[in-house]
């Protein structure tokens, strides 16, 4: 199957399905169980596949939500990283001569080809991330600086093998509205993945409803397929999307994925937290399940705080939906 083949599969099943899963946590939980650290500068996350203990991990976790996918048959998104960078920056590194991007990609892909039963079902993608540190808004880059600095990303991966793209962990307006329109001029199929607080707003202070409107306003020739947010707990982004603000067609027609940060912790609590937080899995999947059933959410993960634990309960109440449905 061509790349444009597997991308129009991609936005296909998306449409048809009435659950996509998405990965839970990766950096984080190889932080948490592998490394114990911050990935070092340049490469960051990215960097985790040159390393023993980093490649360990995304071996682990690749594998595991692979198996989680294959064992419940459903579909279920996978996002290994992405890093273009300035060969200058990287000169005399062993991997100044590699596609960062595309060796992560590829690792990931070697680790689905192993399940075939699954593997059609599996649909890989990246991430480009925020400029600056999510937690801290300010940091962020005004739109036509976030445009230009995420059209080259854009374009890279227009041209390799992924099967989708989004923006993640993005706290501000102009960011996501340059992100999103660096991705609209390309083919890839996308979407964007705000960092929003339970009050209903970015953490620039957009209100979720106007920031989906102005960026679908911006890229009207080929908007986003969809909004989620990402790293945020379900009981909070219940509250989110309770806002009167945000209780708006736009919204319930356009909002339909969250991956759930484990804990109901706020952004500045978890950015400042010693130890990682989590509700318990069961209940965390209960919760992630009332988006699906209450606010029409079709698009569902886990991010940091989460695990195998949590991905296996939310794969069971979703393998339920599909059975109910004849699926």
């Amino acid at each position: 199957m061509t790349t444009q083949q597997r991308r129009a599969l991609f936005i296909k099943t998306l449409e048809e399905v009435p659950i996509f899963m998405v990965q839970g946590s990766v950096g984080e939980r190889i932080k948490r169980n592998f490394t114990h650290r911050n990935p070092p500068k340049p490469l960051g996350l990215s960097g985790l596949y040159y390393t023993e203990d980093g490649h360990r991990g995304l071996d682990a976790a690749f594998h595991d939500y692979t198996g989680i996918a294959q064992k419940y048959d459903v579909p279920m998104m996978l996002h290994p990283y992405c890093k273009i960078i300035d060969r200058e920056i990287i000169k005399g590194a062993y991997y100044e001569d590699r596609n960062i991007t595309a060796d992560n990609f590829n690792h990931c892909r070697s680790i689905v080809d192993g399940y075939p039963s699954i593997r059609e079902k599996i649909f890989i993608g990246t991430t480009l991330g925020f400029s600056g540190d999510p937690y801290l808004p300010e940091t962020g880059l005004p739109e036509e600086e976030a445009y230009a600095f995420h059209s080259r990303t854009a374009k890279v991966l227009d041209l390799l093998e992924h099967d989708h793209a989004r923006t993640g962990l993005t706290p501000t307006l102009p960011e996501a509205a340059g992100a999103a329109r660096a991705l609209s001029e390309t083919t890839i199929p996308y979407f964007v993945s705000f960092l929003v607080r339970k009050n209903g707003k970015l953490l620039d202070g957009t209100w979720l409803h106007d920031a989906i409107a102005y960026i679908d306003s911006k890229t009207d020739k080929r908007p986003p397929l969809f909004y989620q947010v990402n790293c945020v707990h379900p009981r909070n982004m219940i509250e989110c999307l309770d806002q009167t603000p945000n209780r708006t067609e736009l919204v319930r027609t356009r909002f339909r994925g969250l991956e759930a940060n484990g804990s109901d912790l706020s952004p500045e609590e978890l950015d400042n937290a010693a130890a990682v937080y989590s509700s318990p899995a069961e209940d965390w999947a209960d919760d992630m399940m009332r988006l699906y059933r209450d606010y029409g959410l079709k698009v569902l993960g886990g991010c940091c705080g989460t695990d195998h634990s949590h991905m296996e309960q939310l794969a069971m109440r979703v393998r339920a939906v599909y059975d109910k449905l004849g699926k």
